[in-house]
């Protein structure tokens, strides 16, 4: 368990500081914030696509968080 942790984290801190993984990143939100600007009243259904893959943009970065905060987590656990 404390290995997978530590792996988990190692691969998030690598993802999160990748310049390449970053622009993808930036360029999917960017993408779909112009989307959603550009619609018009009547495109419902391109805005709500644009919103749920803002949100799942959004649960990647999280995800990415977490993993490293659990690391975090157990470094503060083991040094009590």
């Amino acid at each position: 368990m404390k290995t997978e942790i530590r792996i988990n984290a190692n691969e998030a801190k690598r993802l999160k500081n990748d310049t390449a993984f970053k622009n993808f990143m930036q360029q999917v939100r960017d993408d779909q914030l112009r989307l959603f600007a550009d619609s018009s009243a009547s495109d419902v259904d391109v805005r709500e696509d644009a919103h749920a893959i803002l949100r799942a943009v959004n649960q990647i970065e999280i995800k990415l968080d977490a993993s490293i905060q659990a690391e975090i987590i157990l470094d503060r656990k083991q040094r009590k």
